[in-house]
């Protein structure tokens, strides 16, 4: 357990550093947003680089790592939903936010550190593969639901200003276009890509572009805790914590476990091991970003952000120590 803590403890106080500079404004209200803009655009698209392009993947199978990890992720999704109809007698597109914010972990700015710590360079590299088709999918699904939400909202009088019941449709194409406009103004993406295609020349990432991009990435998970810290007095709890608690649990517990069971039986113990702790992650601020966009349940998932990173501490730390015994 003391090794487990050593993990784990440096993690929190970041985050607790970060969020005690905030409250006493030690530093700027903008400082957050740009540490977070540096670690989006420049460290951890560096960081991302430089693994899959110099990454050891073995022979184990990336499929079944991403059915693993997804098979955590939809139950998740769907439970959170429910309990948002359930305990807060949400509408569709404040039920959806739910379902994100139960299983839209932060793998960049949690996820990252924690691997990297728990579980060394492979845990990372594991990581990479994750976080490679984590983001498009879970932008293209949340974003496809919540449309669809919206739409029915409209149509049963619930929507804000069409209360007449009446509503445009949905365009696929549209909303798919967004999708790819978004994702292709990402630079985690072009980072992603970037070390893939590297990768493919079979040429070492050594002299001074190596030494730059390895400089880079040792900031990604130290800036990126102290942001996350920084950035949690600006997401306040108001109204009751039934059901951020309970959307916690589901993206604390409930996902992490539901990999477990599915991941032993088809993946090796790093990559287990390294998709379970991904999974116990704490909700990261896509959710938060969803529901200012779409104006539903901005108070619910900032909330979830809130509780879910503080709730972490003690059970990322049991996870952890759950999958270094195995």
């Amino acid at each position: 357990m003391s090794l487990v803590l050593s993990i784990v403890a440096p993690i929190f106080i970041l985050i607790g550093l970060g969020a005690l500079v905030a409250k006493l404004k030690l530093l700027p209200t903008t400082t957050g947003e740009a540490l977070t803009q540096f670690v989006f655009l420049v460290a951890v698209p560096a960081l991302m680089f430089r693994t899959l392009a110099t990454a050891d993947f073995g022979e184990a199978n990336p499929l079944f790592l991403w059915a693993s990890y997804f098979a955590g992720v939809v139950p998740s999704f769907a439970l959170g939903m429910v309990a948002a109809r359930r305990l807060a007698g949400a509408d569709r597109r404040t039920a959806v936010i739910s379902g994100v914010s139960a299983s839209f972990s932060n793998l960049i700015f949690v996820g990252i550190p924690v691997a990297e710590r728990a579980f060394g360079r492979e845990g990372l590299d594991v990581l990479a593969l994750i976080i490679s088709i984590h983001l498009p999918v879970m932008m293209t699904a949340s974003t496809l639901l919540l449309e669809r939400a919206a739409l029915a909202d409209a149509r049963a009088g619930t929507a804000s200003g069409l209360a007449n019941g009446s509503a445009p449709a949905v365009s696929l194409r549209r909303t798919l276009g967004q999708i790819g406009r978004n994702l292709s103004r990402n630079a985690l993406v072009y980072g992603l890509l970037g070390g893939a295609l590297w990768r493919l020349t079979g040429l070492p990432l050594t002299g001074p572009v190596g030494e730059v991009l390895r400089l880079l990435s040792v900031t990604a998970g130290p800036i990126a805790l102290f942001a996350v810290g920084f950035s949690l007095p600006r997401y306040p709890i108001r109204g009751a914590l039934r059901a951020p608690v309970a959307i916690t649990a589901l993206a604390l517990l409930v996902q992490p476990l539901a990999v477990l069971l599915v991941g032993s039986l088809l993946l090796p113990p790093l990559w287990l091991a390294v998709a379970v702790v991904a999974a116990a992650s704490p909700t990261g601020v896509n959710a938060y970003l969803f529901a200012t966009y779409f104006r539903a349940g901005e108070g619910l998932s900032a909330g979830v952000i809130v509780v879910s990173t503080v709730a972490a501490a003690l059970t990322l730390t049991g996870w952890i120590a759950l999958m270094t015994s195995v």
